[in-house]
């Protein structure tokens, strides 16, 4: 269980971020709990794992700028855009 000062702190971006680009190329081996997207961003792989019920392929679509997606999730791939990924235990 996380303090609350961890969870302020994630919040507030003070933890791991990893900029992700578009590209052919899915990043994957990731242990993340959020994804934001600065601009419009479209989202051709999201793989959220056994922590997440539902299909996958629903968050396959195009998100507005200023777009924040808390979930669990372990790869992602974009084909335009930009994503900033958070990762979990990095604090």
């Amino acid at each position: 269980m996380d303090t609350t000062q961890e969870l302020l702190s994630e919040q507030l971006g003070k933890g791991g971020v990893q900029i992700v680009v578009a590209s052919d190329n899915a990043v994957g081996s990731l242990d993340c709990y959020a994804v934001h997207f600065p601009i419009d961003t479209t989202v051709t792989d999201l793989n959220t794992g056994a922590n997440v019920t539902g299909t996958d392929s629903n968050l396959h679509q195009s998100y507005s700028a200023g777009t924040t997606l808390f979930l669990s999730f372990t790869q992602i791939q974009i084909s335009s855009g930009l994503a900033l990924i958070y990762k979990n235990d990095t604090l």
